[in-house]
């Protein structure tokens, strides 16, 4: 019994003797960006370690290729659309470094994952993409694992440099991808050509007889204009009538020859008992020369003007033709 106490007495001593296991932590030599101050959280199985870079992620790529390079180490890499994704497998634990964009500059995130941790077995492949890990089928070999026949340390730099030249070279085709797609949207499109809203119907431009004087005054010879689709024919003279006459006159000859008055109007100080004050009136009218929402047209203004006291008015006669409008 003595000696059944003693060995189990031995067998605990041993036990509680033992060295605890050391804590988690990445290697040494795995230096953040220059600059960098890294902000880190350990469990058991896991140490994750974060920080931002004002540098281009480019940079980061190849500080990180570098250090894999000096300590021998051949690494998996891609490029996932949002940024770089580099493995490797270090005597410490297993690494994952993220690169990825960021506004003010490049996102950096490590993970060194311990070698306890189940491994999806001794004859499968892990293939890293987007930041995600699937298991391959058996027998298969991932293209970005590296080859088994590296040993030497010139054989591993030559394989990190190449990988780092397809990761720029996947990050270029990506964003000359987006490009090609963006330049769409700089190019202005202009709708295509309409056919000409006015059509060249108007109604011939000739001055009509019944378009006179209220008392015989002489008219001057016709001015002719164009702006824009109208052409029209202008003509003036002197009257020492009343302004209420003269717009009326005119208002009715304009409605007797079908016309279609659309303003009429005096400025103050015009009367029906022939005192001559200073002022403005007019008189526009329009006659439809077809059928349709918009046909061709004949425009006639009547304008009266003053500026002294007791002085005759001007009168101004314009008469203008346009096309029908539509398509």
């Amino acid at each position: 019994m003595r000696r059944l106490i003693s060995a189990f007495s031995l067998a605990t001593g041993l036990l509680i003797g033992q060295t605890a296991p050391a804590v988690l932590s990445l290697p040494q030599w795995l230096a953040p960006f220059p600059g960098a101050s890294p902000v880190a959280s350990v469990d058991p199985a896991l140490v994750e370690s974060s920080y931002v870079t004002s540098a281009h992620p480019d940079d980061v790529s190849a500080h990180y290729s570098h250090l894999f390079a000096t300590h021998g180490l051949a690494f998996q890499a891609n490029f996932d659309g949002l940024g770089t994704v580099l493995r490797a497998s270090a005597p410490e634990c297993d690494l994952l470094i993220k690169i990825r964009d960021a506004s003010s500059g490049t996102a950096v995130k490590v993970d060194c994952a311990s070698k306890a941790t189940p491994s999806a077995g001794p004859d499968s492949t892990v293939i890293v993409s987007n930041g995600g890990v699937n298991q391959a089928a058996p027998g298969a070999r991932s293209r970005d694992t590296a080859p088994p026949h590296l040993k030497s340390a010139e054989e591993i730099r030559q394989y990190n440099e190449e990988r780092s030249r397809e990761i720029q070279a996947k990050r270029e085709a990506l964003e000359h991808a987006g490009n090609a797609t963006m330049q769409q949207y700089d190019n202005p499109v202009y709708p295509a050509s309409q056919p000409a809203h006015y059509h060249d119907d108007a109604p011939p431009l000739v001055w009509p007889s019944w378009l006179v004087s209220l008392n015989g005054e002489r008219l001057t010879g016709p001015s002719q204009s164009t702006r824009g689709p109208e052409s029209a024919l202008s003509r003036k003279y002197l009257s020492t009538a009343a302004m209420t006459e003269l717009e009326r006159f005119y208002k009715d000859r304009l409605q007797q020859h079908g016309f279609t008055v659309l303003k009429s109007w005096m400025g103050a100080g015009s009367t029906s008992t022939g005192v001559k004050q200073n002022a403005l009136g007019e008189v526009e009218a329009y006659r439809g020369e077809g059928s349709g929402v918009n046909p061709p047209t004949t425009t006639v203004k009547v304008s009266f003007s003053r500026n002294y006291l007791n002085e005759p008015i001007t009168v101004w006669i314009s008469m203008s033709v346009r096309g029908s409008f539509g398509r």
